[in-house]
């Protein structure tokens, strides 16, 4: 079990240190230090400028990431197949800080960490009611990918690395625990930010393209698109090689429009399958697969 924080520790002390930083993004980089070697994490609150006084400021606040309610009980709806996620770890911590901007006649402004008291009682917010961080290394907070980690990612996606060997070879030079969810989000977004105006057809044709793919494609009578093939020219050459025994498959909603994916497959004379080629067709007819058949 993790040690619990201290209930009659005022953490506020440890926080005002009386260091003017020269930006918010310093001052809440070292709050989020000091917070980490107390044994505890703080997210980021809402600005609150003060308009008051002849000098307008803004201040930041910041609050243990434990500050949440504590859900206490819970009904299922009966109209649901399945019960929603309502775990928390909430224990509705009253710890805040703000990062607040101070004015400087003869330079830029600066930063500084303070305290804060409640405004319904008066009492300091710098208490927590809660347990230690047991795995700080684990935290979400320090799961967080760099740009360079993010531009890392971006070339091994683009080199055709799976990400389950991206997070290995992350977690291995960065020693950081990265979550292989976060890969894919980025993966994802990366992936969307190459499409740009393009639809998902237009950018596997282009992908498909660009590779050297050898792509057939056929439309009906109103120029729509009803059934793409496409091979590498090495799986076309091993298949001029080792024609003996084809093999071909469809799976089914394996993609957003609902459209059966067939493979193509190969047997090499020692018994190893290779892949000949791949298509997406919009219905299975005898018609189509002798199409398929022809694209080679």
């Amino acid at each position: 079990m993790s040690e619990l924080l201290p209930a009659d520790h005022d953490y506020t002390q440890e926080f005002e240190n009386g260091i003017h930083y020269a930006s918010v993004k310093l001052a809440e980089l070292a709050a989020r230090t000091i917070a980490q070697e107390c044994g505890f994490f703080i997210v980021r609150g809402a600005w609150k400028p003060n308009t008051a006084g002849l000098h307008p400021v803004t201040a930041l606040c910041m609050y243990c990431d434990r500050s949440s309610r504590i859900v206490k009980s819970y009904k299922p709806d009966p109209t649901k197949e399945t019960r929603g996620n309502i775990s928390s770890k909430g224990t509705g911590c009253q710890f805040q800080i703000c990062i607040k901007e101070v004015w400087q006649k003869d330079g830029p402004n600066t930063w500084v960490i303070v305290g804060v008291t409640s405004r319904e009682t008066g009492a300091n917010r710098g208490f927590h009611n809660h347990e230690k961080v047991l795995y700080p290394e684990h935290h979400r907070h320090n799961k967080q990918f760099s740009e360079a980690e993010k531009e890392r990612l971006r070339l091994m996606r683009k080199a055709g690395v799976r990400p389950n060997q991206q997070k290995t070879t992350l977690n291995t030079e960065g020693g950081v625990h990265h979550d292989i969810k976060q890969m894919y989000n980025i993966n994802s977004k990366t992936r969307l930010d190459e499409m740009g105006e393009m639809d998902a057809i237009q950018f596997a044709l282009h992908g498909a393209e660009h590779r050297g793919y050898h792509i057939r494609l056929q439309k009906d009578s109103n120029n729509v698109l009803t059934n793409m093939f496409f091979a590498h020219p090495t799986s076309i050459q091993m298949l001029h090689a080792w024609s003996y025994v084809i093999l071909i498959d469809s799976t089914y909603k394996t993609n957003r429009y609902g459209w059966p994916w067939v493979e193509i497959i190969g047997v090499t004379p020692v018994k190893k399958n290779f892949n000949i080629a791949c298509a997406i067709i919009k219905q299975e007819t005898k018609e189509t697969y002798e199409w398929l058949l022809r694209c080679f």
